[in-house]
């Protein structure tokens, strides 16, 4: 038996040696929680869930039997569907507003700024027209986000600054495209924006998605991915979704690809919860895909002892020791 770690002991790591000081930094990391039990992974989900919670990232929760985990835009989409997209433009012209000298009021119906104006005793439209610049120089500027995306984050800034019918129409567009639920180009070509969201420009989208949280304020995105349904040999026919052989490679290449560009993800914290089958099956596990295998496999570990900030690490509700 290899040596393994209780999951509140493994927990307690992430959230004092990663989610407390090197994630909330800008670091990023990809782990591997392997329940040698499945009574346990409730736990493990529970507990990324709260200490995310509880240190001010954006949870995200991805279940590989909804998700096409083998495709990367699929992945970016189930992430943006869960991003709150309405607050994090409202933090980011908080943050210009307040850089621009302007006090900040929370408030309730009506146009953004003309109740910004209001609280600052200023014109309306020299207020909105201020606010716009920055957000031109701030946010349609900003070199960390990809063309298309902070073209959209630019409108959907002005949207929710500017408010009316033509407002929610573009913040219901934008969102939409973000989220996968309308893929046509041609919703989103008024905004000058001409790029799909697919396996091949997806990556790029969500490394600046990372970007954009964390310059709305947060610290970050916590992803939690249940990747059992991957596991799985035969097709249960059930809602699920099912996994050939060559769709698992496929996730497993995504997984790679994630981790080989970690520097890239700003404020990204990412677990895989598979299940033992992970470590074990020749056909479908880890060990089919050698070029993930040797990115998370620990080639020298104690025989008693886990470390708890390895790549991956195997989880069980009473320490075992070989």
């Amino acid at each position: 038996m290899i040596a393994s770690i209780q999951p509140g002991d493994w927990l307690r790591y992430i959230g004092e040696e990663y989610l407390t000081t090197f994630i909330g930094d800008g670091g990023s990391a990809i782990k591997f929680a392997v329940p040698m039990d499945d009574g346990l992974r409730s736990d493990l989900f529970d507990g990324l869930a709260a200490i995310g919670d509880q240190a001010g990232y954006l949870v995200v929760k991805i279940n590989a039997a909804e998700t096409k985990v083998n495709m990367v835009d699929e992945i970016f989409f189930r992430t943006a569907e869960q991003i709150p997209w309405h607050i994090l433009s409202r933090k980011v012209i908080a943050k210009l507003a307040a850089e621009s000298g302007y006090s900040w009021v929370d408030c309730g119906d009506g146009p953004l700024y003309r109740h910004l104006a209001d609280e600052n005793q200023v014109d309306p439209q020299m207020l909105l027209l201020d606010l716009k610049k920055s957000i031109g120089n701030k946010v349609f500027k900003h070199r960390n986000l990809s063309k298309d995306f902070r073209v959209a984050m630019t409108h959907l800034c002005i949207a929710e600054l500017s408010g009316g019918q033509d407002g929610t129409t573009t913040i219901k567009v934008l969102t939409e495209w973000l989220t996968g639920r309308n893929k046509a180009m041609s919703a989103v070509k008024p905004f000058q924006i001409f790029r799909k969201i697919n396996r091949a420009t997806a990556r790029y989208f969500f490394e600046s998605l990372l970007h954009w949280v964390r310059l709305a304020g947060y610290p970050g995105v916590v992803i939690v991915m249940d990747a059992q349904r991957v596991m799985l040999a035969r097709n249960p026919h059930d809602l699920g979704l099912f996994y050939s052989k060559a769709a698992v490679l496929d996730t497993y290449e995504v997984l790679r690809q994630f981790i080989d560009a970690a520097d890239q993800l700003d404020g990204c914290f990412i677990t895989v919860v598979p299940d033992i089958a992970f470590l074990e099956d020749l056909g479908r596990g880890i060990r089919r895909y050698e070029a993930l295998m040797f990115r998370v496999f620990d080639e020298i570990r104690d025989k008693h002892l886990v470390n708890p900030m390895a790549s991956l690490v195997r989880i069980s509700a009473t320490v075992q020791k070989t």
